[in-house]
């Protein structure tokens, strides 16, 4: 691939994280792209399809007990825009993946391979830049319109042509003129450079194709520019399409009775939007609500009620981390950054969460392909990091300002990391000043130059996977100029191995100049690796065929297709 995400693009996509809160308070952790089979698959318990039926002694039928078939959830944040060539949020996302489809998915039992949706199959030429995709014939969208290659070259250049926050996903890779249409059902695809994740590029939301007549029909494509239309309506192939959106309450799918695969066994989700958890809690157990976002330092308010699970869905590929500004003292001393790392009590960071969290070696999650187990977290060890610190010349921190600490507070659970983080750091004489902020501001002050006064010493962040690829972490971590670098990190000989691993096709080649990149930061310590957070699903009893996949990013991005309720006990 080129040298990543183009770096032009890069303040476009975190202002757009900021206005529309990617990572807000309101989304908390979890509502992301999900990928969704070919079809949808066949529960272990199969919905009901019928109603069941019981007899007394004297065969005198009982009334007949029919499973629900509307799925109510109770989420935070909803989306701004409903246009995957806009939308660029995991509230949004959630949704676009819902009632739009893409040429390819993740294949549900491993995040590094893939299968096709609107694809039947597809062949890659031998130097990986020729994708030539071979389409469904029996796949239509919500309005009966057949999708042909035509919707694919349309829905590919649009965004393209529309270049907004997202639109990176697919330029990296891609132009105008490199999406061609062979026939109706075949579609090429010609890379400028080889690129191992383009798959998983074409897996996103961003990627989803649109009815090129509807869209057309509201607004069409017009350079530089959004589609109004288009962020409030849906034009997808999807099993879901749009009923209504009552903006600031809830948001409702229906089923496409023109889905060309297995209909969903639910006909409606209603998605409400509340921002207070003890509310979305007190939902869940009167049974208002099905499903119901619920961070984890509340999940001891609800843990053995009855009627109530809560189901543990292992790791995901959302990760957080301390940086440290390695531009300005005393965090340009590798020393100093080291014995911060060593100095934070990583279990008591676990236990705020729950739980819900993994140690890791960034700056690639763990279960995602480059993931090197040879190299083992710091350790929490105070007297190598009083060591540590004396050595880079400031014993027990003597001669140190107080160190400006940023953070934006999400929710409480981030607040009490940042508190014991504070703790820990004065353990070995290092002091920290405190600052929460909201979003906006926060994201403003690591858009300072990292020499500037304003810019803190370090701070916490986290990251939230486009695609499941490592280029997709390392490249904005930890090359220059930045990408999301907030630790402004610059090692030429780092950036050149990662671009040069981005772009191996050769697997085990890949593989070592990855584990290479892994080891290298890890002596440098731009950054402390806190937790890789563990996923969980609450909801009642009755819901069953919830869908997991750690590119979900953790406990609230659904696919609503494999979901079914039986009667309520």
């Amino acid at each position: 691939m080129s040298e990543g995400k183009p770096r032009n693009m890069v303040r476009n996509i975190i202002i757009a994280v900021v206005l529309i809160a990617i990572i807000a308070a309101g989304a908390y952790w979890y509502t992301t792209s999900r990928p969704r089979a070919t079809v949808a698959p066949t529960p272990t318990e199969k919905p009901t399809t019928k109603p069941l039926e019981t007899t007394t002694t004297a065969a005198t039928p009982t009334p007949t007990v029919e499973a629900p078939t509307t799925l109510v959830v109770d989420k935070v944040e909803e989306p701004s825009s409903l246009d995957p060539a806009f939308c660029y949020e995991f509230s949004g996302w959630e949704i676009v993946q819902n009632v739009y489809q893409t040429l390819v998915t993740y294949d549900r039992a491993d995040p590094n391979k893939f299968v096709g949706l609107i694809a039947e199959s597809w062949t890659v030429s031998e130097d990986g830049k020729v994708y030539t995709f071979k389409l469904r014939r029996n796949v239509v969208f919500s309005d009966g319109t057949p999708l042909k290659a035509e919707a694919v070259e349309y829905s590919l250049k649009r965004v393209i042509i529309m270049n907004q926050a997202p639109s990176w996903i697919i330029s990296q890779s891609l132009t105008v003129d490199s999406i061609k249409v062979i026939d109706d059902y075949t579609v090429q695809l010609t890379l400028e450079k080889p690129n191992p994740a383009f798959l998983a590029t074409l897996a996103t939301a961003t990627a989803s194709i649109v009815n090129p007549k509807v869209v057309e029909e509201h607004g069409g494509v017009q350079p530089d520019t959004v589609n109004p239309w288009m962020d409030e309506h849906v034009a997808g192939s999807g099993p879901f399409t749009l009923k209504e959106w009552v903006k600031g309450d809830h948001l409702t799918l229906i089923r496409n009775e023109n889905y060309w695969g297995d209909k969903p066994a639910l006909k409606e989700v209603v998605i409400y939007y509340k921002s207070d958890v003890l509310t979305r809690i007190l939902d869940l157990k009167k049974g208002t609500a099905h499903i119901a976002v619920v961070d984890p330092v509340h999940l001891d308010d609800i843990k053995g009620e009855p009627g109530i699970v809560i189901r543990d869905l292992g790791p995901t590929f959302h990760i957080d981390f301390i940086f440290f500004n390695t531009q300005k003292p005393p965090f340009d001393n590798k020393l100093v950054r080291q014995a911060a790392a060593h100095a934070i009590n990583y279990d008591a960071i676990k236990q705020i969460l729950r739980g819900k969290g993994e140690r890791y070696v960034g700056p690639i999650p763990r279960g995602m392909f480059g993931y090197d187990d040879s190299v083992q977290p710091y350790t929490y060890d105070v007297e190598l990091a009083k060591s540590l610190l004396a050595k880079a010349g400031y014993p027990e921190g003597k001669g140190l300002e107080t160190l400006k600490f940023l953070y934006y507070s999400r929710d409480e659970a981030v607040d009490l990391m940042a508190q014991q983080i504070q703790s820990d750091l004065a353990k070995i004489g290092l002091k920290i000043e405190l600052q929460s902020l909201s979003l906006s501001t926060y994201m403003n002050n690591l858009f300072l130059d990292p020499k500037d006064p304003n810019y803190p010493h370090m701070g916490w962040t986290e990251w939230y996977p486009d695609y499941a690829s490592p280029d997709d972490y390392a490249i904005p971590f930890l090359t220059w100029p930045p990408g999301w670098n907030p630790a402004a990190y610059q090692n030429d000989e780092t950036a050149n191995l990662i671009f040069e691993a981005a772009s191996e096709l050769d697997r085990d080649k890949a593989k070592q100049l990855w584990s290479e990149v892994i080891h290298r930061v890890y002596e440098d310590t731009p950054y402390a690796w806190l937790m890789q957070y563990t996923g969980y699903y609450v909801y009642r009893e009755n819901v069953h065929g919830l869908y997991y996949h750690p590119i979900h990013i953790g406990y609230s991005g659904f696919d609503y297709s494999t979901i079914y309720l039986t009667p309520s006990s």
